[in-house]
């Protein structure tokens, strides 16, 4: 939010239940007002503001007050789109959406995709895609032409994609995993230490600046989970090598992500010792933080157990870490795995969607999201381990409320892509 001079557009008032109130005033001229009331104290914060932005301090309350009454109110909408004709960016970073709003986005299966689509309006279609590219992959082969033509779909869907490259060539499911002698089996350490696979990866580079388009790209993401089988400290020098030959291509259209999930260990902070990062590859090849949640567990509760972090101390954990790097967060893949939203949609919504859309509300870095659109029983990995429907379209109620959700001011969709950092840099 910024302190240009707008138009007077008086008072918007927006209660978003009992007990809760929002009031955002701005008068004529150069001042702005806002008040946010939840079921206790009022705080007012008002300062006057001559063409330049809130100082980051004042901007910290307001935040504050905002998501203090997103999550005592269960989602009122405290936050109003910046000025489009001088966007600010809190963390200067390649793609970042101005401050106060969070891109929307959507994955994986184009099917389930197409689903979500019809579900909304055009003004609200997502801004991103997520996709996924296997390095290792023996199946189906390498194909440039097809990785081409899946960012050209994407690009023609008015959707960034947000690829992730994963460094294996298969994932095992736990029972199989059990019966391998090597629980390691990613090619993490092949990469940062022999040639093996980089013909594929010049190619993958060429293809991304050919592109020219911007594209995020999670490079191994959900770094440390045991069902991923990559390497402690061979992990960043692979991420280093892979950042390396992209940028050697010459394709700066691509931010870099470092994605995080909260059922693998806190240990993404760790050094050896002599330093060495056991999974963190550097600032200078780190763009943007990421962060997967699919439990409620990731959302909300208790921070320790038994004197450990639990997932939601260790979501909170890997935050403060990018806070401190400076670095804004993607949730580059999110949906409520333990619920069947053709049964349980209005418990999914209370107790997933709610703390979901909370935890956004309350942490500013948070500034991207991904709904994946899946029924997760149509999968074996995941329906072994209990995964449940998480089509919206099977629950039209939840549906609508997701969407009343997302018509809100803050989100930004497919058409406003160009509001951010670089977007215009890039066609």
């Amino acid at each position: 939010m910024t302190g240009r001079r707008h138009r007077d557009r008086g008072t918007l008032r927006d209660p978003p239940g009992p007990g809760c109130g929002l009031t955002l005033s701005r008068p004529a001229g150069y001042t702005m007002h806002m008040s946010v009331r939840h079921p206790g104290p009022w705080v007012h914060l008002s300062r006057r503001v001559r063409r330049a932005p809130f100082p980051r301090s004042a901007v910290a309350v307001l935040t504050t007050a905002a998501a203090a009454t997103a999550l005592a109110c269960a989602g009122g909408d405290a936050t109003a789109p910046p000025d489009a004709a001088s966007p600010q960016y809190r963390f200067g970073v390649k793609f970042e959406p101005p401050a106060g709003r969070v891109v929307h986005g959507v994955g994986q299966w184009i099917e389930y995709n197409a689903k979500y689509v019809a579900l909304l309006p055009a003004s609200i279609q997502p801004a991103s895609e997520l996709s996924f590219i296997p390095i290792a992959d023996t199946v189906r082969g390498w194909s440039s032409a097809r990785i081409a033509g899946s960012l050209a779909a994407m690009d023609a869907a008015g959707r960034i994609p947000l690829v992730n490259l994963s460094l294996w060539a298969r994932q095992p499911t736990a029972a199989e995993l059990a019966t391998m002698s090597d629980k390691l089996f990613g090619v993490d350490d092949d990469i940062a230490n022999d040639t093996q696979w980089d013909a594929r990866l010049r190619d993958f580079a060429n293809v991304l600046q050919a592109y020219r388009k911007p594209v995020l790209l999670r490079i191994g993401g959900e770094f440390n989970g045991w069902w991923n089988g990559y390497h402690p400290y061979d992990f960043p020098k692979a991420y280093r090598k892979i950042v390396g030959m992209i940028r050697a291509a010459g394709a700066d259209n691509v931010a870099f992500v470092w994605c995080y999930y909260p059922a693998g260990p806190d240990d993404f902070d760790a050094k050896n010792a002599v330093g060495e990062w056991k999974w963190y590859p550097g600032d200078d090849v780190v763009d943007w933080f990421s962060i997967d949640l699919f439990q409620v567990g990731d959302l909300t509760g208790a921070t320790t157990a038994r004197g450990s972090l639990t997932a939601y101390g260790r979501t909170l954990k890997f935050l403060d870490m990018a806070v401190a790097r400076q670095r804004p967060v993607v949730i580059a893949e999110s949906s409520p795995a333990s619920f069947d939203l053709a049964t349980s949609g209005a418990q999914a919504w209370s107790e997933w969607f709610v703390p979901y859309f909370g935890l956004i509300a309350s942490r500013p870095e948070v500034v991207w999201f991904v709904y994946i659109n899946y029924d997760w029983t149509k999968a074996s990995r995941s329906a072994s381990s209990g995964w449940k429907n998480n089509d919206l379209t099977a629950s039209p109620s939840l549906a609508a409320q997701y969407a009343a959700e997302l018509a809100k001011a803050k989100y930004l969709h497919s058409t406003d892509r160009a509001l951010l950092k670089d977007f215009g840099k890039y066609k």
